[in-house]
């Protein structure tokens, strides 16, 4: 089965999550039920950071959608452009800033 790009991401942040978790977890002294709640714990903190950037990614695919194309260059249409833009160039920053 291939793998888009978004999943080869995902697998990434798991595996080095793993990787992590083993090095913090102290082995001997857990309980099995204690392994797979700080396994979760672990995981779900890895998860979120993927999620929010292919959710922006996808945000800013959206409104770069939302330029006009036949623009008539009225200052209203040069406007709506400028949103756009400002939009993308702000959904761009949070993307930074969750990496």
């Amino acid at each position: 089965m291939a793998s888009t790009e978004g999943q080869t991401k995902l697998q990434g942040r798991l595996y080095d999550s793993l990787i992590t978790f083993n090095k913090t977890a102290e082995w001997p002294q857990l309980q099995l039920a204690q392994m797979r709640q700080h396994l979760a714990e672990h995981l779900a903190n890895a998860l979120p950071a993927t999620s929010r950037a292919d959710v922006l990614n996808e945000a800013i695919e959206a409104a770069r959608g939302e330029y006009l194309h036949d623009d008539t260059r009225t200052p209203e249409d040069e406007a709506y452009n400028q949103g756009v833009s400002d939009a993308v160039a702000a959904i761009g920053a949070l993307l930074e800033d969750s990496k």
